[in-house]
C-alpha cells in the first residue's frame, strides 16, 4: 500500500546525464539532481552517463522503467544535431505531460535566461508506471526544473497513477 507522504513511501529514482564529454568526476548536473531528490526524501537507486546516442539513451530508460518510480535525464535536449534525448525518449511515452515543458519554459524565461528559453527543449511523460522527466543540461534550468516544477508535484503525480 502506498503511504500518504514521501516519508512513508520515498520514491525510487534513476538519473541519466546525456553528454559526450561528462564523466562521473565532473558531472555536476547529475549530482545536483541527486541532491535535490535526496532533500525531498527520495532514493536514488541508479545513476548513469550516456553519450548523445538514441540507442544508448533508450536502453537506459528501458532498463529502469520497470524498477523505479521516476527517471530524470539532463542534457541532449538542445537544437544541435547531436541533441537526441527527446527523440529517443518521447516515442516511449504511454502518456505525455505537455504542461511540464510549458511550465519549465515559463520559469526559464522569467527567472533564468529570458528569450533564450526558446532554444531549450524539455519533455515529461509516463512509461508503464514510471515518470520520466527530460531536462536541458543548463545547470540553472535543472535547478529551476527540480525546485519549481518536478519536486513539488512528483509525489502527487505518483499517487495518481496508483489509483
Amino acid at each position: 500500500m502506498l503511504g500518504k507522504t514521501v516519508e512513508e513511501h520515498p520514491l525510487r529514482a534513476a538519473i541519466l546525464t546525456v553528454s559526450n564529454s561528462r564523466t562521473f568526476s565532473d558531472d555536476t548536473n547529475g549530482l545536483m539532481i541527486q541532491s535535490a531528490l535526496a532533500n525531498y526524501g527520495h532514493q536514488v537507486v541508479d545513476y548513469a552517463i550516456a553519450k548523445d546516442d538514441k540507442k544508448e539513451i533508450t536502453q537506459h530508460i528501458h532498463n529502469w522503467v520497470c524498477s523505479v518510480d521516476v527517471v530524470i535525464t539532463s542534457g541532449g535536449t538542445g537544437m544541435a544535431k547531436r541533441d537526441v534525448t527527446l527523440e529517443a525518449v518521447v516515442p516511449m511515452f504511454d502518456k505525455e505531460l505537455p504542461g511540464f515543458s510549458s511550465m519549465l519554459t515559463y520559469f526559464a524565461y522569467r527567472r533564468v535566461c529570458g528569450v533564450q528559453a526558446l532554444a531549450y527543449r524539455s519533455a515529461a511523460g509516463l512509461i508503464h508506471q514510471c515518470y520520466v522527466f527530460c531536462l536541458p543540461g543548463l545547470p540553472s534550468l535543472i535547478k529551476t526544473g527540480m525546485e519549481k516544477v518536478i519536486l513539488p508535484e512528483l509525489f502527487h503525480l505518483h499517487t495518481e497513477i496508483k489509483k
